[in-house]
């Protein structure tokens, strides 16, 4: 009798502690999705300057996304305005990056505006004066709309619509190439794998454990073997919060015509700043080849890192 009642006590203390082992998880899965946004995005909200200010000529874009929310970005024509045939030029949709907005990555501008091609420079949702809350879904959502946008104006060929991502705005522009097979092509800068190859590779380990924890995924390589849209990485070989290493890794993924170029002492936010030339070089190279639409396996360019 007192073996019975032995085993029935132990029986009673081993369910307490599961059951407080599944509470502790719960309540930390709990904290940790209710935290995700604020840990992950880092919203923008002023805008100091606008495209006129530079010089250019600018038309503020009103975009209806997912979820009722109401999107914000500047529609900048390329050299030539509406004179110049929309068949000969192409339209760039421009994604930025966490902690910055459209009028953060405006000095991208002028790079295009030069060239003749069209851009739109699209604040997410909760950045800029755009409406929401963003999320890894929703500025999924966003960079669709801004597709939509783009291919419902008559000054936009819909065929020769580029998407450049650059940091957290590449993972938009790997989901929209992923489903999209009409997209002329496909520009990454300052690009990862996932969220959690991001988190590991820079040693935060509690934030990788929590990840797990969470909703978001941001998962690049599962998604990049569906991208065959001409493909453009560049990649600082000093970003201090991007591992070089993680964009190479993502561009080896990419199963179509592709170029890599590595930014020899690039870091993660001075690609422009300090590297215009190298960056203006590689991206008119890119799009030049778009306009004539080039086949060809793999390109390596001087000063660039080869396939493999």
């Amino acid at each position: 009798m007192s073996l019975r009642v032995g085993l029935v006590r132990w029986l009673r203390v081993l369910v307490t502690i599961a059951g407080l082992a599944i509470a502790a998880v719960l309540g930390a899965k709990v904290l940790v999705l209710a935290l995700e946004p604020r840990l992950t995005f880092l919203p923008v909200r002023d805008l100091p300057i606008d495209p006129g200010r530079l010089g250019l000529p600018f038309e503020e874009a009103v975009i209806q996304a997912g979820g009722g929310v109401t999107l914000h970005g500047w529609f900048i024509p390329g050299r030539g305005g509406p004179s110049r045939d929309a068949r000969t030029r192409l339209t760039i949709l421009y994604l930025h990056g966490n902690a910055e907005n459209i009028a953060s990555c405006l000095p991208v501008a002028p790079l295009l505006y030069e060239r003749g091609d069209n851009l739109l420079l699209l604040d997410y949702r909760g950045y800029g004066r755009s409406g929401g809350s963003p999320s890894e879904v929703g500025i999924a959502l966003d960079g669709e709309a801004a597709l939509r946008y783009l291919r419902s104006r008559p000054d936009v060929d819909p065929r020769g619509i580029v998407v450049w991502g650059r940091s957290i705005g590449s993972t938009v522009a790997v989901a929209l190439a992923a489903a999209d097979r009409g997209l002329a092509g496909v520009i990454l800068e300052s690009s990862f794998t996932s969220v959690r190859d991001l988190l590991r590779a820079g040693g935060h380990r509690l934030l990788a454990l929590m990840a797990r924890l969470g909703s978001y995924r941001f998962d690049q390589a599962r998604l990049m073997a569906n991208v065959t849209a001409p493909l453009l990485v560049i990649h600082g070989t000093r970003d201090e919060v991007v591992p070089f290493s993680l964009g190479r890794s993502l561009y080896d993924l990419a199963p179509g015509r592709k170029e890599f170029v590595a930014i020899e002492g690039g870091g993660h936010n001075d690609l422009l700043a300090l590297h215009g030339g190298e960056l203006r070089d590689a991206v008119w190279r890119f799009l030049g080849r778009l306009q004539v639409a080039t086949p060809g396996p793999d390109s390596v360019r001087p000063g660039t890192s080869p396939p493999g």
